[in-house]
């Protein structure tokens, strides 16, 4: 059959489509060419007459290659390969002194806006087909900017402005960095070898019924420019080994064992020898706890390993020291009256330091970022010193009693940066020893005249409520945890995650070890999940309460394993 021909009088453009997902220097700086072309012709033809005018605009191009493995049991089960284009596009109109952004941005964050529709482009570099996506775009988040305009001015008269005295926004130096830089590459074969081999661990166990196998390689490159002028390009690489473990106990309780390992460098991910040898040991503890007594509450004193005293922190004191919630009367501002007052302990340090790139061990650090996603330059900013509250993390958007300016503006697609965190460092003035606060843990127990104490092990997640409508409360989920009595004897124990409120949690803390560990993971909040890293050492905490765990119980199942 012959092929069909190209009519003669047709002009097809000539496109070009990215190696492996991603672009090379020249065509990262085609699309930058495009996109300045567009962003000039919006902020100068965009005119209509009695409605409010465009002051400023940002397009922030994201290209996403993701690879995903998946197995179980000797087998991989999914592949997946993934190139994805978006654009966040930022419209303000009015001014810097009163715009269409209000409540620190909290709620600009609508998957049902019309503009999410048009936040994709396409992969092939075209220039009519990138300006028509730009260009619809815009519009979109102009009319969206437009009545958010109007809404904030009608709400002015039924309700006063919340810190009137600010302005909406602070205009930002011009930046420009365009570093490229080449990914390294990503061998899948040695993955799926891997996944393969530890899945046949499993077959050994027969009392895990499920189990999975994951590998995922994210490699992004973002390009931001703005209608003053800036145009930065970051390129940042999240890997991740992840696998699940999962029996059902003789009662019908489902108990799992889930290890997430992220790493921006992927030489930092552990060899085959080294995945197996943390597999193995998930698997013991596991089938440990299956006999383990289960409790359903606990309060008393509580020793968090590093990776546990970092989710608290996170959980109790980084949220709410994002200061976009200073900024809206529906947020519960735990801290807001407290800058310059006591919050923790004199021994507490708390930074949040974007600009480093790796911890003290090599490890890369995926929490961090050169510029924010409003283009600004990012800083280290001290949030408490020797326990006393000094700073909050900010956007381009002041906050009431800090005109100073951190660059902690991300979000993940379309929704509208505020103010995150990206790598908390939990810093210990007066180190103790793993001897020294294992011995303090066990006189706690003894003075309070408690039956045992809690060492949590290993956590999986947490979660915490910032809002006024709702309890300011935080949860930190439990994966592993012994009991210690008074004279030292542990028991595995399971059932229960640790709960609290947050002033009376940091009044609570007694000491911190000299075991900083780094933890990177994601955190998401309104912006979005974006990737963060927590550096944080044990810590022993007077009173800690426990809340007992779903219940629910299973059936057991009515054939046995299907293999030997």
């Amino acid at each position: 059959m012959p092929r069909p021909s190209t009519p003669r009088n047709s002009k097809i453009s000539k496109t070009k489509t990215p190696a492996g997902g991603l672009y090379d220097r020249s065509q990262l700086l085609k699309i930058k060419q495009y996109m300045r072309e567009e962003l000039n012709r919006s902020r100068t033809q965009f005119k209509i007459r009695g409605k409010p005018r465009i002051y400023y605009i940002s397009y922030l191009f994201r290209n996403q290659h993701t690879d995903r493995l998946w197995g179980r049991l000797g087998a991989i089960n999914e592949t997946a390969g993934r190139t994805h284009n978006s654009v966040y596009c930022d419209v303000r109109v009015g001014s810097n002194r009163y715009d269409n952004v209000s409540g620190g941005g909290l709620e600009d964050n609508n998957p049902q806006d019309e503009s999410v529709d048009y936040i994709n482009l396409p992969i092939e570099i075209s220039k009519d087909a990138f300006q028509f996506g730009l260009w619809k775009l815009t519009d979109a988040r102009y009319r969206e900017a437009a009545e958010q305009y109007y809404d904030r001015k009608s709400r002015e008269l039924h309700f006063v402005e919340a810190n009137p005295e600010l302005p909406s926004r602070i205009k930002q130096p011009v930046q420009n960095d365009f570093k490229f830089k080449k990914f390294e590459n990503v061998d899948l074969e040695y993955w799926k070898r891997l996944i393969r081999k530890a899945g046949l661990q499993i077959k050994k166990h027969k009392a895990i019924k499920n189990s999975w196998f994951e590998f995922i390689s994210h490699r992004r490159q973002h390009l931001f420019l703005n209608s003053q002028g800036s145009v930065i390009l970051q390129q940042l690489a999240i890997y991740e080994l992840r696998f699940h473990v999962w029996v059902l106990t003789k009662d019908g309780e489902g108990l799992s064992q889930e290890v997430n390992l992220i790493e921006g460098d992927i030489n930092d991910l552990p060899s085959e020898k080294e995945f197996l040898k943390i597999l193995n040991a998930r698997i013991e503890a596991l089938l440990a706890i299956r006999t383990a007594p289960r409790i359903n509450s606990y309060s008393g004193p509580v020793l968090l390993s590093p990776d546990a005293c970092g989710l608290f922190f996170h959980e109790v004191v980084g949220h709410r020291l994002e200061g976009s919630r200073l900024l809206s009367p529906d947020e519960g501002a735990t801290f807001m009256d407290l800058r310059g007052k006591r919050i923790a302990p004199d021994f507490i340090d708390i930074v949040d330091d974007p600009t480093v790139d790796t911890y003290a061990d090599g490890r890369s650090m995926i929490g961090a970022f050169p510029y924010d996603d409003e283009g600004a330059e990012s800083k280290r900013t001290v949030l408490v010193e020797k326990g006393v509250l000094k700073s909050f993390l900010t956007t381009s958007a002041p906050i009431p009693g800090q005109r100073k300016l951190n660059g902690h503006a991300r979000n993940n697609l379309h929704e509208r940066p505020i103010s995150r965190m990206g790598n908390l460092f939990v810093i210990n003035r007066k180190p103790t020893s793993r001897e020294e606060i294992r011995e303090r843990f066990i006189e706690e127990i003894k003075k309070q005249k408690k039956p045992f104490g809690i060492m949590v092990k290993e956590v999986l997640g947490g979660e915490t409520g910032t809002g006024s409508y709702d309890f300011q409360a935080f949860k930190g989920e439990i994966l592993s945890a012994v009991r210690v009595f008074p004279d030292g004897t542990e028991e595995p124990v399971r059932g229960v995650d640790f709960v609290g409120t947050p002033l009376s949690a940091l009044d609570s803390v007694i000491c911190l070890g000299d075991d900083a560990v780094m933890d990177n993971s994601y955190c998401g909040a309104e912006s979005g999940m974006v990737p963060v890293s927590t550096i944080a050492p044990s810590m022993l905490i007077r009173n800690l309460e426990l809340q007992s765990q779903d219940r629910e119980r299973f059936t057991q199942y009515a054939l046995p394993l299907p293999y030997k």
